[in-house]
């Protein structure tokens, strides 16, 4: 598996770093990596834990990314966009030359979580609706790229209702509205990219997980998956805790619970529990060989 996207799906892979392998499927660094999620995150579990077969993992994601830098800006100048993280990174070192790692076409997934920080970042602008119109036109391209070097199989995630999250909430009802509003059209435009891959390449399997109803559904009932059932407040965070904590099940008495009963990590990265949930349901859509996480939530 090949893998682009922003902080919630970061291990912080180095390419000059050891590769996958046997013996490392996640190549670097020591599991669980470098996460937002005080923990494994839903790549490491994915790769590790719920899946049917031996698997490998190259993880290019990178914390703070968009799709494009240059149409939506990072919080820093140093992060990798998933332009870069394809162009800089993936092609060059993994399709170009291959002289990293050796892959095939018909058992490798290239999976893309990519979003949160494009409306996050720029929801709020004037001319959002241009720049979200450069913003398709580029994903659109990048992901004919990768089908160009040889990517068969495709997994996108839509972005979660992150306008739930306590860096939203805490901007105010008009801020919370209008990003969850874009955040509906974003996934709407994620779902007719992924149908027209498809459909323009008859020769791919395209695989589109409802992230966006899975997410809204554990802060509304956290029982309604047992990886998340031990949740007990998913309105706020600690700020002990926001940072990291020592271990995945800290607990400090002024934060009431174990961090890993938190949703909220910080302001906008749910803790581990979710990411194992999820890609335990990620196993299933891909197992099942259905392509479609239905029903969507704007459908």
């Amino acid at each position: 598996m090949f893998v682009f996207g922003d902080s919630y799906t970061t291990t912080s892979f180095n390419v000059t770093g050891a590769q996958p392998s046997h013996a490392n499927p996640l190549g670097n660094p020591s599991f669980p990596g470098y996460t937002s999620s005080n923990g494994p995150n839903w790549v490491d579990f994915l790769t590790l834990h719920h899946n049917k077969t031996y698997m490998e993992t190259v993880n290019l994601a990178y914390g703070g990314a968009t799709v494009d830098s240059a149409l939506v800006a990072p919080y820093l100048p140093t992060v990798l966009s998933v332009k870069e993280q394809i162009e800089n990174q993936y092609l060059p070192l993994y399709a170009d030359e291959r002289k990293h790692y050796s892959w095939q076409s018909d058992n490798t997934l290239f999976a893309s979580f990519i979003g949160i920080n494009d409306v996050g970042n720029a929801y709020g602008e004037t001319n959002a609706s241009i720049i979200f119109a450069d913003v398709w036109a580029e994903y659109a391209g990048l992901m004919e790229r990768l089908y160009e070097s040889g990517a068969r199989n495709f997994l996108f995630l839509t972005v979660p209702p992150v306008n739930r999250s306590p860096l939203t909430k805490a901007a105010g009802a008009s801020a919370e509205g209008l990003e969850a509003k874009t955040i509906v059209a974003w996934n709407a435009n994620l779902t007719s990219m992924a149908a027209a891959l498809q459909a323009r390449h008859r020769d791919t399997t395209v695989f589109l997980f409802d992230f966006h109803r899975i997410f809204g559904r554990v802060l509304d009932a956290p029982c309604s998956f047992s990886q998340t059932c031990p949740y007990k407040n998913t309105t706020s965070y600690c700020t002990s805790y926001e940072n990291g904590t020592p271990s995945w099940y800290t607990f400090l008495p002024e934060c009431g619970v174990p961090v890993d009963e938190y949703f909220w990590l910080n302001s906008l990265h749910p803790t581990f529990r979710l990411h194992n949930m999820t890609a335990e349901q990620i196993s299933e859509l891909l197992t099942r060989g259905s392509t479609w996480s239905t029903p969507f939530p704007w459908s």
